[in-house]
Parts: C-alpha cells; sequence; structure tokens
C-alpha cells in the first residue's frame, strides 16, 4: 500500500460563502460549504489524481513540509490531506 499525505491551505470566500481548499503541490482545489466537506472533497479529488498519475505515467511532485506551509500562509488554516492507495494504484 502507498500513502500519500499533501498540505492543503483553507481559504473562506465570504461572497459565495463557502471553503476553498489548495493544494499547491498538485494544482487540485476543491470546494465546500464547510471545512470538513471542503477536506472530504480535496481527499477524493486527491485520490483521482493519483490514480490518474498512476494510469498515465505522470511524475507525481513531492509534497512541501507541512511547517514550511504554515509559514507561507499564517492566517489560513492549513490542513493534511491523506491518500492510500492499494498495489493496483486504486484508493481504499
Amino acid at each position: 500500500m502507498k500513502k500519500f499525505v499533501y498540505p492543503a491551505v483553507l481559504f473562506f470566500d465570504e461572497a459565495e460563502n463557502q471553503y476553498t481548499i489548495a493544494m499547491f503541490d498538485i494544482e487540485v482545489y476543491a470546494e465546500g460549504k464547510t471545512v470538513e466537506e471542503a477536506v472530504s472533497t480535496a481527499q477524493d479529488y486527491l485520490n483521482k489524481y493519483l490514480e490518474c498519475a498512476f494510469a498515465y505515467e505522470v511524475e507525481i511532485p513531492e509534497a512541501t513540509p507541512f511547517e514550511q506551509m504554515i509559514d507561507m500562509y499564517p492566517k489560513n488554516l492549513v490542513v493534511l490531506v491523506e491518500s492510500k492507495l492499494n498495489d493496483k494504484n486504486k484508493a481504499v
């Protein structure tokens, strides 16, 4: 089993009244009405991103260290988004 963890930065859009979560290392973004919904959607997107990357033999970028991401975005919530892939490179 392979495990991938990427830091993600949460932003709140007052005009849309929703959260956007950004995994800058892999250029994946998700949205949700709550923090939990945004993180859950980001995890789903990360799973699909990794499945596609393995299927098409695309190089997967290394994750920025969590502490560095916190330093870069001190006014935002930074969370870790995790994905686990089985031996057939499918999310579990």
